[in-house]
């Protein structure tokens, strides 16, 4: 497996190629200081499996770095890695394209919990990033097959590929999806999967 990190300060890139080599055993670690750096990464590694940026890199600030590297690399799950993590950054990274948001302030196991997750095809926020979310929702009640369009969201799978794996049509499932923002009182895919995953329901069991 092939992970690139993206950060312009060499010892925390360097603390990050320790923590994933104890992480990933045979995983080979690329680092980049600038966005340059990382789409030439890119084209020499196109087969890079997760990349680690950080948002504040010399040239770029804020999610511009991350709308750059998705649009050099699009197929290659990034996980941001910010000292900051306001609930507009957070949403803003997710919007375009993050599939994890990790604070530095965490312990490396929420990154390795991070890796895990993205690497299954799943978004994932922590459990800290989701308490500065101000929701004040009481569990809705939903059937099992929006628990399973939910999953969809939460993997980040279009439309017509959720249709396909559940067997539905894809007015169906947007019909499942319209229920969805309604019940969770959100406005958006980005916002009923943060929402989900605060109130625990997509860990909520698969019916037998």
């Amino acid at each position: 497996m092939k992970i690139l990190v993206v950060d312009d300060h060499a010892l925390f890139r360097a603390g990050l190629r320790l923590l994933l080599a104890s992480m990933e055993s045979g995983a080979a670690v690329y680092e980049a200081a600038t966005l340059r750096e990382a789409t030439a990464a890119v084209a020499a590694h196109p087969d890079l499996a997760v990349c680690l940026l950080d948002l504040t890199l010399a040239r770029e600030r804020g999610h511009e770095a991350l709308t750059a590297f998705k649009a050099a690399a699009p197929d290659v799950a990034v996980v941001i890695v910010s000292a900051t993590s306001d609930l507009a950054t957070v949403r803003a990274c997710i919007d375009a394209g993050a599939m994890s948001f990790v604070p530095k302030s965490m312990p490396p196991e929420t990154l390795t919990r991070a890796l895990r997750r993205v690497l299954a095809g799943q978004i994932y926020l922590p459990q800290e990033v989701l308490n500065t979310i101000a929701l004040a929702h009481e569990l809705p009640a939903l059937s099992p097959r929006q628990v399973d369009v939910l999953r969809g969201l939460a993997r980040a799978l279009p439309t017509k590929a959720i249709a396909r794996e559940l067997r539905l049509s894809e007015y169906t499932v947007k019909e499942y999806i319209r229920g969805l923002f309604e019940a969770l009182d959100v406005h958006n895919r980005t916002e009923a999967v943060i929402t989900a995953s605060r109130l625990g329901l997509l860990d909520l069991p698969r019916p037998c």
